[in-house]
C-alpha cells in the first residue's frame, strides 16, 4: 500500500473534517463565511478540497466551530501543512482535473479501471500513450512530451506503491490500431508482461460475450482504505472518475460509487479470468500482429 496518502488525499481529509465540524456547529456555508469575513465560495472550496487551506484558515474555522481540544487541533493543523506539500507532479503543467486525478490515484489503495475504447492509462506503453495524447496537444511537442512523461511516472509510482490494480478491457481495445501495428505489438506485449508479473489483475471481455454494461463508456473507481488513512477520523471518500471531452466528471456520493463498483463486479464476471485473458491476448498477438 502507498506509505503516505499524499497532499491531495490530505486535503480531502481536512476538508471532510472541517465540513463535519461546520455541520455540528449548525452553521451554513454562508454563515461561516460571514463570520470570517470571506466569501462562501472559499469555505465551500476548502471543504471540497478544491482550494488549499492555510494554517490561519484552519485556526479561524476551528475557533468558529468551537473546537478546543489542542491535540486534535494540532492534528488538523498537521493535515493542513501536509496538504500544502509539493508532490512529484507539481513540476508539470497539469490542468486542475488531471492534477486532482493524479493526486488521488497516487493515494489510492485500490483502483478498478474499465475501458471500452483504449488501454487504461496505467497500462499504456510510452509509444501508445504518445499516440493517444497527440490529438489533444496538436503542434505542441513540449506539452506532448510532458504529458507522456507524466503518464509513465504515474505507472512507476503505482508499481512502487503496491496499489491494488484491477483492469477490465473490452476486446475492442485490442482491435483499434493506435499508432500503427508496431505500436500495438509493443502495447499488447506490455499488457501481457504486466499481467503475468502480477502488477495488474487484467481481464478482457471478448466480442462473443455479447452485450454488457460497459458498452457506452469507461470509468475508474479510486478507493482509499488501510492504516495510512486511519490517522484522521474523516477518511478520504472513494470516488468515480468519468473522462470526457471536457473536464471529466467526479462522483463521490456513496450510492454512486457503490453503483459503479457493482457494475465493475458484473463486468469482471462477464470478462475472461486473468489467466485466460493472457492466453487470449497472446493468441490475438500471434494471429493479428505477426
Amino acid at each position: 500500500m502507498p506509505s503516505d496518502p499524499g497532499p491531495m488525499a490530505r486535503r480531502r481529509q481536512l476538508g471532510a473534517a472541517l465540513r463535519q465540524h461546520r455541520l455540528d456547529a449548525h452553521l451554513s456555508v454562508r454563515e461561516a463565511a460571514h463570520a470570517l469575513l470571506c466569501s462562501p465560495s472559499k469555505i465551500s472550496r476548502i471543504e471540497t478540497s478544491q482550494r488549499k487551506a492555510s494554517l490561519r484558515d484552519v485556526r479561524d474555522l476551528l475557533n468558529l466551530y468551537g473546537i478546543t481540544n489542542e491535540e486534535y487541533r494540532e492534528q488538523l493543523m498537521t493535515l493542513a501543512r501536509e496538504s500544502r506539500e509539493s508532490a512529484w507532479w507539481r513540476k508539470y503543467r497539469l490542468n486542475p482535473t488531471l492534477e486532482k486525478f493524479v493526486g488521488l490515484e497516487s493515494s489510492a489503495t485500490k483502483i478498478s479501471d474499465y475501458q471500452f475504447g483504449i488501454v487504461p492509462g496505467s497500462l499504456q506503453s510510452r509509444d501508445y500513450a504518445k499516440a493517444i495524447i497527440e490529438p489533444w496537444v496538436i503542434n505542441d511537442p513540449e506539452a506532448l512530451a510532458e504529458a507522456v512523461e507524466v503518464r509513465m511516472t504515474r505507472q512507476e509510482f503505482l508499481d512502487a506503491s503496491g496499489t491494488t490494480l484491477h483492469a477490465v478491457i473490452d476486446e475492442a481495445v485490442l482491435h483499434r490500431t493506435v499508432g500503427g501495428t508496431d505500436v500495438m505489438r509493443g502495447q499488447i506485449g506490455k499488457m501481457i508482461e504486466l499481467a503475468e508479473s502480477g502488477f495488474v489483475a487484467l481481464q478482457a471481455i471478448p466480442f462473443d460475450a455479447g452485450a454488457h454494461l460497459g458498452m457506452n463508456s469507461g470509468f475508474t473507481v479510486l478507493q482509499f482504505e488501510g492504516p495510512h488513512m486511519s490517522d484522521s477520523p474523516y477518511p478520504v471518500a472513494d470516488v468515480v472518475y468519468l473522462e470526457d471531452l471536457g473536464d471529466g466528471q467526479w462522483l463521490d456520493q456513496p450510492a454512486e460509487v457503490k453503483r459503479y463498483l457493482g457494475a465493475f463486479d458484473r463486468l469482471r464476471s462477464t470478462a475472461l479470468p486473468t489467466i485466460e485473458t493472457i492466453d487470449f491476448m497472446k493468441s490475438f498477438y500471434r494471429a493479428r500482429l505477426p
